[in-house]
């Protein structure tokens, strides 16, 4: 069977433009992205849920808040990742 991760990792391609500058750990345990990448944990379906239903910076933030989505470590990192990249679809 698939893990979350890896399936969820083609999608992230296409969306960032390239590889995410994100390492993603799904609610199964499941990894993807490169190990020295800040963390983005998604703690539940519902975290990705949140992201497709409401893309860009609405859907983070009530992932975040409702703790459906968590950055161990520093949030501000992790965000100056994702924009130091090509110009996501609609992510950020």
């Amino acid at each position: 069977m698939t893990r979350v991760a890896q399936r969820l990792a083609p999608l992230l391609d296409d969306l960032l433009g390239g590889p995410p500058p994100i390492r993603l750990r799904a609610w199964d345990g499941s990894e993807t992205g490169p190990r020295d990448g800040p963390l983005v944990v998604l703690r539940s379906r519902r975290a990705l849920r949140r992201l497709l239903w409401q893309p860009g910076e609405l859907g983070l933030a009530r992932a975040y808040i409702s703790g459906d989505l968590d950055v161990p470590g520093d949030l501000a990192a992790a965000l100056r990742a994702l924009r130091s990249g090509p110009p996501p679809l609609s992510l950020i």
